[in-house]
C-alpha cells in the first residue's frame, strides 16, 4: 500500500513494502537475459514440456539502478530515514522522478518476477528473457502459480 505525506513541501510515496514499491518503480527488462540449460526436459516429449517461464527472485538493494539514502530534489536534500508511527522508512530511488521512502524492515525482502522463453541457442539450451511489462509477485508461491499456469497452457 501506498500512502503520500508533504516534506518540506513537496509530496514524497511511504511504501508499506518491497512488493508495493518494485510493482510502481522498478522494470528488470534490461536484466540480461539467461541462457537455461533445459536438457531435463529434453526426454519429456521435446519442445512441448520446455517451461515458457521460470521464476526469479530480485533483491532490489543489489541492482545497481537502486539506491538508498541521500536525494535532492528541488534543490530540497531530504532526510535519510522517517519515522512514522513508530517504524523506520528509508529513502530510496529505483530512477523514478519522485521521492520515495521504503519500510526499512522490509529493504532486505526479495520480490519475484518470471522471465520468458524467447529463442533456442543451442540444442539444449535456450534465451529466456525479462519482459518490458515485467509482473511483480511478492511471494515465490504467487509467482510459481502463475508460471505453472502459463506453462500448462
Amino acid at each position: 500500500m501506498t500512502t503520500h505525506i508533504e516534506i518540506n513541501g513537496i509530496v514524497v510515496q511511504i511504501y508499506e513494502s518491497v512488493c508495493d514499491y518494485a510493482s510502481r518503480n522498478a522494470s528488470f527488462s534490461d536484466y540480461a537475459g539467461e541462457k537455461v540449460d533445459v536438457s531435463y526436459f529434453s526426454n519429456k516429449d521435446g519442445e512441448s514440456k520446455l517451461p515458457k517461464v521460470f521464476v526469479r527472485p530480485i533483491l532490489l538493494y543489489k541492482d545497481l539502478n537502486f539506491s538508498i539514502g541521500k536525494q535532492i530534489f528541488d534543490d530540497v536534500e531530504f532526510p535519510e530515514t522517517i519515522e512514522i508511527d513508530g517504524l523506520e522508512y528509508a529513502l530510496v530511488n529505483f530512477g523514478e522522478n519522485e521521492i520515495s521512502y521504503l519500510k526499512a524492515d522490509d529493504m532486505d525482502k526479495p520480490v519475484y518476477t518470471l522471465i520468458y522463453k524467447t529463442a533456442q541457442v543451442t540444442n539444449e539450451v535456450y534465451l529466456y528473457r525479462y519482459p518490458l511489462d515485467t509482473e511483480i509477485f511478492e511471494t515465490e508461491e504467487a509467482a510459481q502459480a502463475k508460471a505453472d499456469k502459463l506453462n500448462n497452457t
